[in-house]
């Protein structure tokens, strides 16, 4: 009797404990927990030791990058409207100055975090301690600290960067709808598709790339496959018509040329293109740049300092740099043919793109600056570079001082390559406060309830604020709360204005460059809607000496940076 009870108290045992109540909280595995967390602390770690610096109390200005304190509703429709909307409502309950800083945390934080896990998909191994992982980790941090990513970040375009940051997301999950096509995972690709167009119209360019290379390597390894093949152009469909819903608010304005975007590309012409070409004194010297992940047009400038300025021998970093991408290409291509020829093609078709350019090609006309596409160059050398650092890893396992020795030397690979970009852009870049008089104007033009708009001079887009400590865009039209007109002119090599606009072209050619001596300036400043005048003390501002001599207008109040004329005529 024992031998049949026995069993069955066991069962009803068993059907007990399942019928009682479930713990609420299982128990924590802490080395699980660790593995999971470990990428975002070491990525943070780094963001912290290039902007820690930067995080104190004021906005980091540079170039492209003038925050203001209330960031405003954009006022045309394009690709960044929703962006820009976010951040305005973002606004309206956390200070601006906050949410530049988050937003550079995140560009570093999520660069390294999104080409980490795009190198352990690649790797297809689940060892969270060994070579694998220790050679994501070096891809990450490449990708996140290179000279292609200072230098954007240097010149403020921090949308640029931010769409960079996503790419590795977006390709990842690309190899995984490729790899298993289901009806979700396409869903995730054109998400992914629609962040980046949302964030940075030109990084979707080099998403295109990837996307297309990835879909030309499926098909043509799967030709015979009919069975495969139709659910993935059905899925492949299915992305491509929610990215085209998704984004019909900017895409169908800017396929018709009613968007400002288009009327901008429009307006592009072979001047613009030779401006902003990728920097170099011929093919070689460009392509040079190129492998360097330099050429930016703005290198040239005297704007900010170059990795070689720093370091002496930068050459022998960029070697060895080249030397484990190398390696890594090698072994991509030996055990992961098809990324393989994804990941380098892609690099390669950006090279071309970035040497040549393209040309008259007018649907590609509004990517007047084809250097941004050593996005993708950067990105195959992150890949190739971990892959690489992972096999040097795993070869010198059993040799303890060579693999003390290639850990130490991959590890400071990043700091080496790119020295300028630690620590505050090597002191380079700092908080700053906009002057108080700014405030002060700003809540006196505030004082005026009725319909108008200011002037702003000087007349230039670019200019060195001393409050800014560099060559900043104008923010006038961003910090004071009124409408207020800035150039549009580059000044730069005959390059296009920014956005086409009547009424800044009539400033810019007839109204502006005849003022000195016409009387009749106030009255043609009031038929453009113009009450008041506000001169920033800046630059070449002594130049505009004539404002005082003019009979319609009249000199409000005068601060140490700014002063203030009514326009009389406009009440005429």
């Amino acid at each position: 009797m024992a031998s049949v009870s026995e069993p069955t108290e066991i069962l009803w045992d068993l059907r007990v404990r399942e019928l009682l109540p479930k713990p609420l909280v299982r128990p924590i595995d802490k080395s699980a927990l660790l593995a999971r967390t470990k990428p975002g602390l070491i990525y943070g770690a780094l963001a912290l030791a290039i902007l820690l610096p930067c995080l104190a109390p004021g906005y980091i200005l540079t170039l492209d990058m003038a925050f203001t304190p209330s960031l405003r509703l954009p006022d045309h429709v394009s690709s960044s409207y929703l962006f820009t909307a976010g951040l305005h409502y973002l606004n309206l309950i956390i200070p601006s100055q906050i949410i530049q800083k988050l937003m550079l945390f995140l560009i570093i934080l999520l660069s390294g975090l999104g080409m980490h896990y795009l190198v352990r998909h690649i790797q297809q191994t689940k060892d969270e301690t060994g070579a694998a992982v220790w050679g994501a980790y070096v891809a990450g941090a490449l990708f996140a600290v290179n000279p292609f990513t200072y230098s954007r970040f240097m010149a403020g375009q921090y949308a640029v960067l931010l769409g960079y940051a996503l790419l590795p997301f977006l390709v990842r999950a690309g190899l995984q709808f490729f790899c298993v096509p289901t009806l979700l995972r396409a869903v995730a690709v054109s998400g992914w598709l629609v962040l980046i167009s949302i964030v940075s119209l030109h990084t979707l360019g080099l998403a295109a790339i990837v996307l297309l290379a990835s879909f030309g390597v499926f098909v043509w390894r799967q030709r015979r496959n009919l069975g495969i093949l139709r659910p993935v152009a059905w899925y492949s469909l299915v992305a491509a018509v929610l990215f085209i819903i998704s984004s019909g608010y900017w895409l169908t304005p800017l396929v018709t040329g009613g968007s400002n975007q288009a009327q901008a590309a429009a307006s592009f012409s072979a001047a613009d293109r030779q401006a902003f070409a990728t920097a170099g004194g011929g093919t070689l010297a460009k392509l040079g740049n190129i492998l360097q992940l330099q050429g930016f047009w703005a290198e040239g400038q005297g704007l900010y300092l170059l990795p070689a300025d720093q370091l002496a021998g930068w050459p022998i970093v960029v070697l060895a740099l080249w030397t484990l991408v190398g390696i890594g290409a090698v072994w991509l291509w030996r055990n992961h043919r098809g990324v393989a020829v994804i990941v380098l093609g892609s690099a390669l078709l950006a090279i071309a793109i970035a040497l040549f350019g393209f040309g008259d090609f007018r649907p590609l006309a509004g990517y007047r600056e084809p250097q941004k596409f050593i996005g993708l160059v950067a990105m195959a050398y992150a890949i190739c570079a971990g892959l690489g650092a992972a096999f040097l890893f795993e070869r010198f396992n059993q040799r303890r001082v060579a693999l003390a020795i290639s850990i130490c030397a991959v590890a400071l690979l990043p700091v080496l390559l790119t020295p300028t970009m630690f620590w505050g852009f090597s002191g380079q870049l700092a908080p700053r406060e906009y002057p108080a008089d700014w405030s002060a104007i700003n809540a006196r033009l505030n004082q005026d309830s009725t319909d108008f708009r200011v002037l702003s001079l000087p007349w230039h887009l670019y200019m060195h604020y001393q409050f800014a400590g560099r060559v900043i865009l104008n923010p006038s039209d961003k910090f004071f709360d009124k409408p207020t007109i800035v150039s549009n002119e580059l000044e730069y090599a005959g390059a296009a204005p920014t956005f086409p606009d009547t009424d800044k072209s009539e400033l810019t050619h007839q109204i502006l460059p005849a003022a000195a001596g016409n009387p009749a300036f106030a009255g043609q400043l009031a038929g453009l809607h113009v009450k008041y005048v506000l001169l920033s003390k800046t630059y070449d501002y002594r130049e505009y000496a004539y404002l005082d001599k003019q009979p319609d207008l009249m000199l409000l109040t005068e601060t140490p940076n700014l002063k203030l004329y009514r326009n009389l005529a406009y009440d005429r």
